[in-house]
């Protein structure tokens, strides 16, 4: 449904909320931007969060083509992503800890590690379908409005991971003093997303 006025802004100030909570609340995205901008500072540290800019418009796209189709398969798709990312975040939270033990691991998690959490994070693909399908979709007729009022969902989920990744960024100089407890923090972060991902 179409329309101006305060009926069709109700709708997207509760889809605004919705990205925003999804976004913002600790997840896979906020720890691992947070834990390496703490490791690198913001400035190295913005490679991770602009893949998985990408990485986000990847799955948005996909949620936009193919909402009817996801939803349908749904169930069995979602085991199969969760699967996938407890993996991958284990995989992550032991390279933070080893980086953590070793003097000088100061290496950034980079640009292709960020878009490929995105391809496999749960949250992120159910983040963008609900957006699209539950809230986007029944606000507008027109496919092209539909695909436009989805890239809200990537500029919101970057903005969220740079206020986490500025917030890891202020702990830089506190992490070089304390390497090895950001490390397990991080480390035990991940592995906390990874196992009430598929609890």
């Amino acid at each position: 449904m179409e329309g101006g006025g305060a009926y069709s802004l109700i709708p997207m100030l509760e889809l605004f909320l919705y990205i925003i909570v999804m976004a913002i609340t600790p997840g896979p995205n906020t720890i691992l931007s947070m834990a390496n901008a703490s490791k690198v500072g913001l400035r190295k540290g913005i490679t991770l969060n602009l893949g998985m800019l990408v990485g986000i418009i990847a799955v948005t796209v996909i949620a936009f083509f193919s909402s009817a189709f996801f939803y349908s398969v749904l169930p069995e798709a979602e085991r199969i992503l969760k699967a996938f990312a407890f993996i991958y975040l284990v995989f992550l939270a032991f390279k933070m800890l080893r980086s953590g033990n070793v003097e000088g691991g100061e290496e950034s998690t980079g640009f292709v590690s960020g878009m490929l959490l995105q391809l496999i994070n749960v949250k992120v693909y159910l983040l963008a379908f609900t957006a699209i399908s539950a809230y986007i979709m029944p606000l507008f007729n027109s496919g092209i409005k539909v695909f436009f009022i989805s890239l809200l969902v990537p500029l919101l989920c970057f903005l969220s991971g740079l206020v986490w990744a500025i917030g890891g960024s202020i702990l830089n100089r506190a992490y070089s003093s304390y390497r090895k407890f950001f490390s397990w923090l991080f480390c035990l972060s991940l592995l906390w997303c990874a196992l009430r991902m598929v609890s």
